[in-house]
């Protein structure tokens, strides 16, 4: 369970490395589920069969553990993280991506209804099994729009310029400010010197 899965990619794995190891296999959990509700958005043809497939999710994640359906691996891990990850991140994180279906071209408002269900569904649940306190809600939106950027290039409305949100400093939250950074185009070398020194 506490083993990080090679199919994240290498930002995402450094985020996970610094997790702490009682919350790491329901966060790696979220940035799966995310990159695969991603390639569903991304490979989606028809938007009617995209829709069906996250409602299929959407489903799954609503039912009884034990009446989940058998096969996925996913929902396995979902079942044996317990109640780690709250039914309201899962229900965002589907509604976020189900905001981006059957458009050309993704309108300005549907971007950051999408940002913040996104933002609040990994960063949010994040912050929240911390303690910390803080508020990373301008952190994690900013996040979810770069990732956008980088994921959907020929889709993505660019919004006004607004400053870059700081990245938090605490060595709990450092995953977060690992992935807020690594889509903000800085080279590999500088993202592995910020999640070891903050900076």
């Amino acid at each position: 369970m506490n083993a990080i899965p090679s199919q994240l990619p290498p930002p995402a794995n450094l985020a996970a490395a610094y997790t702490p190891v009682a919350f790491r296999p329901a966060f790696i959990l979220l940035l799966q589920l995310d990159m695969r509700f991603t390639d569903i958005v991304r490979k989606a043809r028809e938007p009617m069969i995209a829709q069906i497939k996250l409602a299929w999710w959407r489903d799954a994640f609503a039912a009884e553990p034990a009446l989940r359906p058998k096969g996925e691996p996913l929902l396995q891990t979902l079942g044996a993280c317990g109640d780690v990850i709250s039914p309201s991140a899962l229900e965002d994180l589907v509604s976020a991506w189900e905001l981006l279906l059957g458009e050309e071209e993704w309108a300005a408002q549907d971007v950051e209804a999408h940002a913040a269900l996104r933002g609040d569904a990994i960063f949010g649940s994040y912050a929240a099994w911390m303690g910390e306190g803080c508020d990373v809600r301008s952190l994690s939106q900013q996040w979810a729009m770069d990732a956008l950027r980088v994921e959907f290039p020929s889709k993505f409305v660019a919004l006004d310029n607004q400053p870059l949100p700081a990245l938090p400093k605490g060595r709990k939250i450092r995953p977060l400010s690992i992935l807020a950074m690594s889509v903000r185009n800085v080279s590999g070398l500088r993202l592995i010197g910020h999640a070891l020194t903050g900076w």
